[in-house]
């Protein structure tokens, strides 16, 4: 069964991304934050995000008001979840907070309900050993902005089983996301591993003045950014082999990469004085110059919501 009831608990940056995909995508959803600011700040947020959404089209024959009609406001968490069929937490990323909150939804929510976290970095294992029902308890991790970048990282825990997982890929991939499904815990998700690992080289060459922030980040959206948002790194290889693809790529042109890969950043903790020069080459960009923190993100929205169109035709 495709759910249509979701709930979405916790809704900050990440919580009102979602609402405002669920509400885009047909669901009728109820939203829940502790703090009533968040909440109010949220209704604003999806307002705006469906705004955009209808300037550039993507609404499709639905108006934003029928959208933003869809989310309506819980005043506790158990009415929140009381008739779900699909609840998305996205509170604080700490374990004792998550875990006291999975209880409580596990408690209220309906026995057949999904209960899915937004976490990048805590384990479902963790968060689901002291229930009822963990089998029903999955990770669904989102990217920023969620209802725009199309990609969720789905991962179970010890005790999530089979048919959640499958289920809740179903219901992503319906409603027009990438979904994929992540065969082992590890720390953090897939995506944010390999983020992880291009950043810290990024900040190492800031560190090191090979070149300034703001052309390093040039570097990555002009260069394999834009070639990764169509093909991933294998395939890229792939191709970089020609006729005789990736076999040829790593016995001929691979060993490149070594003294590449030998002079890499190794760091597991960032330097003090890498962070400072972060700090002041972030300060340093046209961009920021320019426009407002607010003014920055609906300008990245706008572009990426061309982008979803012309890529996953949404």
């Amino acid at each position: 069964m495709i759910p249509k009831r979701v709930a979405c608990v916790g809704v900050g940056l990440i919580g009102h991304g979602w609402a405002t995909f669920f509400a885009w995508k047909g669901c009728d959803v109820t939203i829940y934050d502790i703090n009533d600011a968040s909440t109010r700040k949220a209704l604003h947020g999806i307002k705006q995000n469906l705004i955009l959404l209808s300037k550039e089209g993507q609404l499709g024959k639905e108006s934003l008001e029928t959208c933003y009609r869809r989310v309506k406001v819980a005043k506790s968490l158990d009415v929140a979840v009381s008739d779900a069929q699909y609840i998305q937490e996205s509170v604080y990323e700490k374990y004792k907070i998550k875990k006291e909150v999975f209880k409580m939804i596990d408690r209220y929510a309906p026995k057949d309900a999904i209960i899915a976290s937004s976490s990048s970095t805590l384990k479902m294992t963790n968060i689901q050993k002291s229930l009822n029902n963990p089998q029903r308890c999955v990770l669904v991790h989102p990217w920023n902005p969620t209802h725009l970048m199309p990609l969720v990282e789905i991962v179970g825990g010890k005790k999530t089983s089979k048919e959640t997982v499958k289920t809740a890929k179903e219901f992503m991939i319906k409603l027009g996301k990438v979904a994929i499904v992540q065969k082992k815990e590890v720390n953090g998700t897939i995506g944010n591993r390999l983020a992880a690992a291009l950043w810290r080289e990024a900040i190492d060459l800031v560190y090191k003045d090979v070149a300034e922030l703001e052309d390093i980040d040039k570097v990555v959206n002009a260069g394999p950014g834009m070639r990764w948002a169509i093909i991933g790194p294998h395939l890229s290889y792939h191709l970089g082999g020609g006729s005789g693809g990736i076999e040829y790529y790593l016995h001929h042109i691979g060993p490149t990469m070594d003294s590449r890969w030998r002079t890499l950043a190794k760091w597991t903790s960032i330097p003090p004085a890498a962070k400072k020069k972060i700090i002041e080459g972030i300060k340093k960009t046209k961009i920021l110059k320019e426009k407002s923190m607010d003014e920055v993100m609906e300008w990245r929205d706008r572009r990426l919501a061309i982008l979803l169109k012309s890529l996953y035709d949404q």
